[in-house]
């Protein structure tokens, strides 16, 4: 029992090691993806018409001894030609996130990253219903491993196992490392005007390039581990099913290195209606599934209104994995506060 604890501990800490210096080192993902913004592209910074402030949280195989947890915060601020012009007029926006990612039992292995984002809309016509927004992404990353709880194959005495003695060597070469990440995306994006007879409420589609600057991310001493390029699609086709609902067809591919993700999903949208303080209000309540091929099913339920955002995603794995995590997935939270007085919600995917 012991030697197989110290197997998998070693193996634990190998992990660390490895991915800090392979160039196959996977940035952090988000099942929400259109809900983390900033994360997904810097162009879509642009898109909010409203000061918005959002917080999500996800936490990946907390049933094992190696479990994922990610945070991160995200305020955006638009800026318009002449605010009293509003939606016409919107120049972009300027973004402000922040994130940790943790892995290992007791959080070991932790990832920091903070960003500003910089975007510029670009608009196709005099109506703005049509538009492409460049985004600029300038931030800096920490990262670290913290060796307690950590056990090391030159700990192991033939004899008695374990042994806490033993130093392990490869604790001399460990160093914290930060550095500057620049990222950069398009994203173009078209409402046609709506009538009862349209079918098409919107489409969209983003490419974003992240690590442009190939950072050395390496936590050995004098090795030199480069961050590989991360490219991501996304697109969405929304279509009208009535006055009040929409369903949409998405994508996402992310590729880093010789590393490939793909999704693809869908989402169903529902507009309710009530009055209150004789004044109407709207509520969207979304159901949406995704597949990640070859990874996961993705499940998600999401209210939405004027001011407040709240979702909820559940991934079921169907990898291999699922034999060790008991099928027991991956859950992910969202919420944000949008401070606008007159817009309403929309469905942007």
């Amino acid at each position: 029992m012991a030697r197989k604890l110290l197997i998998e501990t070693t193996l634990l800490a190998w992990c660390f090691i490895g991915t800090v210096k392979s160039s196959e080192a996977q940035d952090a993902v988000f099942s929400q993806f259109f809900n983390s913004t900033l994360y997904l592209n810097p162009a879509l910074a642009g898109i909010e018409q409203d000061l918005t402030v959002s917080f999500t949280h996800r936490a990946q195989w907390r049933n094992l001894n190696f479990p994922y947890v990610t945070n991160q915060f995200s305020l955006v601020l638009p800026y318009y030609r002449d605010k009293h012009a509003k939606p016409l007029g919107h120049l972009g926006g300027i973004g402000l996130s922040a994130y940790t990612d943790e892995a290992g039992e007791n959080g070991n292995f932790r990832t920091t990253g903070v960003n500003g984002t910089f975007s510029y809309n670009l608009p196709l016509n005099k109506r703005y219903t049509s538009l492409i927004s460049f985004g600029l992404q300038l931030g800096m990353i920490m990262k670290r491993i913290d060796p307690d709880g950590l056990r090391w194959g030159e700990q192991y005495n033939p004899f008695i196992g374990f042994d806490a003695s033993i130093a392990p060597t490869e604790l001399t070469n460990l160093e914290r490392r930060a550095f500057l990440d620049i990222n950069s995306g398009v994203y173009w994006f078209h409402t046609p005007l709506q009538t009862e007879k349209t079918i098409i409420n919107a489409i969209n589609a983003g490419l974003s390039v992240s690590h442009l600057n190939n950072p050395n991310e390496s936590l050995i001493t004098q090795d030199q581990s480069r961050l590989p390029l991360l490219y991501k699609f996304h697109g969405s086709l929304i279509f009208n099913l009535g006055h009040r609902s929409t369903i949409s067809a998405n994508i996402l591919t992310a590729m880093q290195d010789d590393q490939f993700q793909n999704n693809l999903g869908s989402y169903l949208s529902y507009k309710i209606t009530s009055f209150q303080d004789a004044k109407l209000k709207h509520v969207i309540a979304r159901i949406g599934a995704w597949y990640r091929v070859n990874d996961s099913f993705i499940f998600l339920t999401e209210f939405e209104t004027k001011l407040f955002k709240m979702a909820f995603s559940y991934d079921w794995n169907t990898s291999s994995l699922r034999y060790n995590d008991r099928s027991i997935g991956t859950y992910e939270i969202f919420l944000a506060l949008r401070l606008s007085k007159a817009g309403e919600p929309k469905s942007r995917y």
